[in-house]
């Protein structure tokens, strides 16, 4: 999905890819997901505030970023970014929608947009880390497609234990994107 094909986000807004230029989108939905979820991220609000505009083009440089804007500006936030050790795998990260937004059916519409990128990039899976208590969350997940591994890991931070979780893709759709 490129910038030019927006997904729907319904009577909440436009999902879109965010492109160089969006900067100050992103870093508003990023802080604002860092300010009402401190908990259910690896980085922090502190740290994020004193990213300069240069930050947010790497950012915005190492995957796909996805916004849901309304009319007041941004309410949700995914980015799917390639896997360094393994190239054929995306880990979809920093999801977050406006808790206003929760429950209507926005989320999904973000998380679409992701898997259809890492597919067309020719990945074979889609990974992720849940905070393991945060069960609304997984069980969103679940319904994407996504299914616990039985791994969990550690996050250094602050010791919060996450559970990671797969969505497989179905690379024979990429290759034939691809030809087309």
């Amino acid at each position: 999905m490129t910038s030019q094909e927006p997904g729907e986000g319904g009577d909440h807004g436009t999902v879109r890819r965010a492109t160089p230029g969006d900067e100050s989108i992103v870093r508003s939905v990023r802080l604002d997901a860092l300010a009402d979820a401190p908990d259910d991220f690896d980085s922090t609000l502190e740290r994020e505030l004193r990213w300069t505009t240069s930050d947010w083009q790497k950012w915005l440089s190492r995957g796909a970023t996805f916004v849901l804007e309304g009319l007041d500006g941004g309410k949700g936030i995914a980015a799917g970014v390639p896997n360094r050790n393994d190239p054929e795998e995306v880990f979809l990260m920093s999801m977050w929608v406006h808790p206003e937004l929760r429950g209507t059916g926005v989320a999904d519409k973000l998380v679409a947009p992701v898997l259809s990128w890492s597919e067309a990039e020719g990945a074979t899976g889609v990974w992720l880390h849940v905070v393991k208590d945060n069960n609304r969350a997984r069980r969103f997940y679940a319904r994407n497609g996504f299914r616990l591994t039985g791994r969990e890991v550690v996050r250094e931070r602050d010791g919060t234990v996450e559970m990671e979780m797969h969505h497989p893709l179905d690379r024979r759709l990429a290759d034939v994107d691809r030809k087309e």
